[in-house]
């Protein structure tokens, strides 16, 4: 099940620019402006397709930690509800493997990880044992996944609208968390609106909104329901990895289209990274490549996800739509 074309090149446009115009996106698909908003529009509508802002670098936003539980019989679904409930735990992934389900939990800092969210989850009744690894270093995030659709003209008309302007994270912008809490919901939230929804001037959003993504404080990303993405398997891997050769790995990972996430953590495994792929026997071949580049890697674990209930603070439906809801720590 894949999106038409005209649809999967806008949702690579938004990709690379997830707050592009559809007046300036119009001349570089071949469409009126009003043509390529109704169709986002219908796409939103129906969860497919949505634009969310998340946090950024670590340095800059707090602490994220990837939580494995295992529930008692007959409590799992019991518990992936609560679990999805806590806002800081931004996603929420059955598993294949030994474990029932993964977290993402993220953080404002180390405090509120080890005392207020890890003991709310050790205490949950229908968890029976956990494993925590905590994130030391991010590479990749879901904002880096691209499809591969537009041609490479096209690709950079888009990065040449929207150039990188990596800032130092310096100061908190003012009303930060505010405007976390809006992009969280709606990534392509004009300034107009965040202005009226804050009561400050435009000019000042615009500002504000420009300072907070130049930090890199927040990362947009443009979602896709994956089972309309043609990539409809989700793989997670635990590796250990020589620190000489981390280096060859991110760079191996990066040039994946499709990588999710690429971070070092805490553990037995010091190396985690996450792809959507097109079969499952393309788990195989990323193995294959990357011992290439980095033969003194360890794989660990390797672990096909089941259904996805919440990714980044949106509620999904089993079949990997969004239902709407957005339950995170920036939502509020």
């Amino acid at each position: 099940m894949e999106l038409p074309q005209a649809d999967l090149e806008m949702v690579h446009a938004l990709q690379i620019f997830p707050r592009v115009s559809w007046a300036q996106l119009g001349p570089i698909l071949d469409q009126h402006p009003t043509t390529l908003a109704a169709r986002w529009e219908r796409l939103h509508s129906e969860g497919k397709v949505w634009v969310t802002g998340h946090q950024g670098s670590i340095a800059a936003s707090g602490t994220v930690a990837f939580v494995s539980i295992q529930c008692y019989p007959q409590a799992r679904n019991e518990v992936l509800a609560r679990m999805c409930a806590i806002p800081e735990v931004g996603n929420v992934e059955e598993s294949t493997r030994s474990w029932d389900a993964r977290l993402t939990v993220l953080t404002g800092d180390w405090a509120q990880l080890t005392g207020q969210i890890l003991p709310l989850v050790r205490e949950d009744p229908g968890i029976a044992r956990l494993h925590v690894s905590v994130m030391t270093g991010l590479y990749a995030t879901g904002s880096n996944w691209r499809l591969d659709v537009l041609s490479p003209a096209q690709q950079q008309r888009l990065r040449e609208l929207n150039p990188v302007n990596a800032a130092p994270a310096g100061s908190p912008v003012p009303q930060q968390n505010q405007l976390r809490r809006l992009l969280s919901v709606d990534g392509r939230m004009p300034a107009a609106q965040i202005a009226a929804e804050l009561d400050i001037h435009p000019s000042t959003a615009a500002r504000h909104l420009r300072q907070l993504l130049d930090s890199r404080a927040v990362l947009l990303r443009c979602e896709l329901a994956q089972n309309y993405s043609g990539h409809p398997v989700f793989c997670h891997w635990h590796a250990r990895i020589p620190p000489t050769q981390l280096e060859a790995a991110v760079r191996q990972l990066r040039s994946m289209r499709t990588l999710r996430l690429c971070a070092t953590i805490t553990g037995d495994s010091n190396f985690t990274f996450a792809l959507w792929l097109r079969n499952p026997g393309e788990i195989a071949e990323v193995e294959r490549v990357l011992q290439q580049v980095a033969p003194g890697m360890q794989i660990i674990d390797s672990d096909v996800g089941v259904r996805t209930h919440k990714r980044m603070g949106w509620m999904l439906r089993a079949d990997t739509t969004a239902t709407g809801q957005v339950i995170t720590h920036e939502a509020g």
